[in-house]
């Protein structure tokens, strides 16, 4: 039983603030795409579980002290979100970088919840990086996470800053990755195009383009579907870097 005293409910409004920001920007579209009271709820409730099972509690509870907390809560929840967003930013990278080659770049998807256009390919792959998330069941790493960095980095202090050097690596590490899971049907394509140039080299009265274009977009989504086999322990990997650099940054 959870007592309601101020500085527990202190605790409470700075955990639904580092929630709210991991929770309400998460790149996970299955939570994004629900509605904001319902997150509000979600947060509201994942906050009151976590305090009363953590025994959470904040001693200051003055107007200098909530404001403060609570921009620093808020900059301690982005940072985690920014580790999520490089995860899930590999699959975008990899699908525009197959749409460039495939010809693909010009039809892009409207994404509702981010009122932006994304890139086919990208979007079918983060769309398959959510189903694999749950079923990997790195919904309950994303929890266990949430509660490790307020037993690390207790509620209104800021001291995730530190890790911002790790954070800068997952990036780098994973625009290498995307580009690992891009590049074998990147450099099929790269051939289909140099036997193209070559043909139109020799036989000039022969227009290649069309012909090309609809034999690599056929070509891709076949290289793309024998590249699924693999996606299963890839996404695993890619998944747990994400909390281990969690692990880092609130070490």
């Amino acid at each position: 039983m959870i007592n309601l005293s101020l500085p527990t409910l202190t605790a409470i409004f700075f955990v639904a603030i580092r929630l709210g920001a991991v929770l309400l920007f998460t790149p996970i579209q299955a939570i994004r795409q629900l509605p904001i009271h319902v997150r509000l709820l979600l947060v509201f409730s994942l906050s009151i579980l976590l305090v009363s099972n953590l025994s959470l509690s904040v001693q200051k509870h003055d107007e200098a002290t909530l404001i403060a907390g609570a921009l620093v809560e808020f900059a301690n929840g982005l940072t985690l979100s920014m580790s999520l967003y490089a995860a899930f930013a590999v699959l975008q990278i990899a699908g525009q970088l197959i749409d460039t080659q495939t010809g693909l770049n010009s039809l892009a998807i409207l994404n509702p919840s981010s009122q932006s256009a994304d890139p086919f390919t990208g979007r079918l792959l983060t769309m398959l990086a959510v189903l694999f998330f749950f079923s990997l069941n790195c919904h309950h790493w994303l929890i266990q996470g949430l509660a490790y960095s307020f037993q690390t980095i207790p509620p209104g202090r800021l001291a995730l800053f530190k890790g911002f050097m790790l954070l800068i690596q997952q990036f780098s590490l994973m625009f290498s990755l995307a580009l690992m899971i891009a590049s074998p049907i990147v450099i099929a394509l790269l051939v289909i195009e140099i036997s193209a140039a070559i043909l139109t080299r020799n036989m000039p009265q022969l227009s290649t383009y069309f012909l090309t274009l609809q034999i690599k977009i056929l070509f891709g989504f076949f290289l793309l579907a024998l590249l699924l086999n693999y996606f299963n322990p890839l996404l695993e990997r890619l998944f747990r870097i994400c909390f281990q650099s969690w692990r880092g940054v609130m070490a």
